[in-house]
């Protein structure tokens, strides 16, 4: 197996899930990047499932943008890869992503951090060999968040809006746990269940752990590995650095 196949292997993910995640989660957050900042991501992110597809990004570059206070600009660019059980592969620009995170409730004493993020994908992939869904589609998740010394959760309900022939729109849920140790390294933990997006299908349910480790003042590297233990079974990974200007 060559390097570049490797990395084909490790960065394959469904298309349903790998636009919409916290990275290096699944689950989202509601924190915003800080006002007139940036942050980036270069990251490859899939899921190999038993029958023998891999499907995913590789690669993929997000960045967000603070416009303002409690308010973040959200813009993904990915190259999509799908392998079939046959063995064919196909490569290409996947369905570009934006979104608007608002932050609308700040943490205290009790209440947490409650945020929406509204994002739409728009079908610029090619539906014919898998890499995109063909129809322009809207995710609209609510998050909450809430912090304990060195202990973080959140996590909310998300409803994509997923026209097509044979689709149907469905309910998502996750929700994460991470310890901070010190401020160069954290580990993590979620559950992140999606529902069945298609008429008669199934949903899934996939258990991930995860890592963020600072290299120097601006930049992290990012990994989960998890399993797929409800619907297609399978294994779910996501490796990634992220910049922060």
């Amino acid at each position: 197996m060559t390097f570049l196949s490797t990395l084909r292997a490790l960065a394959t993910v469904s298309l349903t899930t790998a636009l919409f995640a916290g990275p290096p989660y699944l689950t989202d957050d509601p924190e915003p990047v800080e006002r007139h900042h940036w942050e980036t991501y270069l990251f490859m992110q899939g899921v190999v499932v038993s029958h023998g597809t891999k499907s995913g990004l590789l690669p993929a570059f997000e960045a967000n943008y603070g416009p303002f206070a409690n308010a973040q600009i959200q813009f993904q660019i990915p190259v999509a890869y799908e392998q079939k059980p046959d063995g064919t592969r196909d490569h290409g620009l996947g369905d570009l992503q934006a979104g608007f995170k608002y932050r609308f409730v700040q943490e205290g004493n009790i209440l947490p951090q409650i945020a929406i993020y509204p994002q739409v994908q728009a079908p610029t992939g090619n539906e014919q060999v898998g890499l995109g869904n063909g129809h322009w589609r809207l995710y609209v998740p609510v998050l909450f968040q809430k912090s304990f010394g060195p202990w973080t959760t959140y996590g909310g309900p998300g409803w994509w809006r997923n026209p097509g022939d044979g689709e149907q729109n469905y309910m998502t849920f996750g929700w994460q746990v991470q310890r901070s140790f010190g401020e160069t390294f954290s580990m993590g933990a979620e559950v992140f269940h999606q529902g069945a997006d298609t008429i008669g299908g199934t949903g899934s349910t996939t258990f991930n752990l995860g890592c963020v480790k600072s290299l120097g003042s601006r930049f992290a590297a990012l990994a989960t590995l998890g399993r797929v233990f409800h619907g297609e079974t399978g294994y779910q990974v996501y490796l990634g650095v992220r910049g922060t200007f």
